[in-house]
This record gives C-alpha cells, sequence and structure tokens, in this order.
C-alpha cells in the first residue's frame, strides 16, 4: 500500500474513532485513549471493523435548510433527500475542511467514510452517497491539514435520519 494511501486510511480511522466517541474532540491520525479509563478501540482497530470510504467533494451550491455540524474552520451540511454532504472549508489556512461520517442500519454501524473538501476557503463541495431508507447518520465538521498528514479538529457530532 502506498504512503498517501496509508495516511489516507489512518486520518479516516481517525475521523470514524471520533464518529464513534473513542477519542477526543482534538485528534491526529495515531488517535489515543479516551479520558474516561474503560478500555477503548484504537483508530487501526476501528478501521479493521469497517472499511473507510473516502470521497473527494466536487464544487457545488447547497439547498438551505440543511442540518449542519460546525467547526472553526469547517462546517458540513447533510442533506436527505439525495444522501449528500456538503462540505465548506471557512478559514484560508491551506487546511481541508472535511464531513467524517458514519452510517447505522437496523440498529448497526455498517459504514464510515470522509468526503473532503479540498476545493479551497469558501468553496462548497459535494459528495453524493446512497444510504438505505430509514437509517442514521452521524457526523462532524472537521478540519485536516493534508500537508502535516493530521486531523486538526472536529466539532461535536451530529445525527440525522438518511
Amino acid at each position: 500500500m502506498g504512503k498517501s494511501r496509508s495516511v489516507l486510511l489512518a486520518c479516516a480511522a481517525a475521523v470514524a474513532a471520533l464518529l464513534m466517541g473513542v477519542v477526543p474532540s482534538t485528534a491526529s491520525a495515531d488517535a489515543g485513549a479516551a479520558s474516561s479509563g474503560a478500555a477503548v478501540r484504537t483508530a487501526g482497530q476501528v478501521a479493521a471493523a469497517v472499511d473507510t470510504e473516502y470521497n473527494q467533494a466536487v464544487e457545488g451550491t447547497p439547498p438551505s435548510g440543511l442540518s449542519c455540524a460546525v467547526t472553526t474552520g469547517a462546517t458540513a451540511c447533510f442533506e436527505a433527500e439525495g444522501d449528500k454532504w456538503w462540505v465548506r472549508d471557512t478559514a484560508a489556512d491551506s487546511a481541508s475542511a472535511e464531513a467524517g461520517w458514519q452510517n447505522i442500519y437496523q440498529g448497526s454501524f455498517y459504514r464510515a467514510g470522509v468526503c473532503r473538501n479540498s476545493l479551497g476557503y469558501g468553496t462548497w463541495g459535494v459528495c453524493n452517497k446512497n444510504y438505505y431508507e430509514n437509517s442514521t447518520v452521524k457526523w462532524a465538521a472537521c478540519v485536516y491539514d493534508g500537508s502535516a498528514q493530521t486531523l486538526i479538529r472536529c466539532s461535536a457530532r451530529v445525527t440525522a435520519g438518511a
């Protein structure tokens, strides 16, 4: 596996781990244990449990009225009608904005992924997915520094029906 694919998988695993609540809200690709003291899985173990999907956003304009997660430098919104992720980079800092998501179907976690917007400051990007009807999505808006290969921060999780 190439170095860039390994880094990408590590980043996606860190986002998936964050969404599952096993790492603190500020995480890196080699995320540590949660502060609760309970036994937790590492980011690598989360990635082994579910294949993480990765998508590069393409430029677009979101509709109004979407449910969004926000952190300094990133906004990530979910459009249930069409299963689309809308991600906007809100800081001119050379980092990318991401929606780190997981999908729950019939009470079980079965998919996780990242929609990354590398289109630049102020630009909305979209990733088009396809989820089961009556499933649930959880996501966070995250900021990723590609040059340092580090997940900088993520918002609190948001939950919606797909």
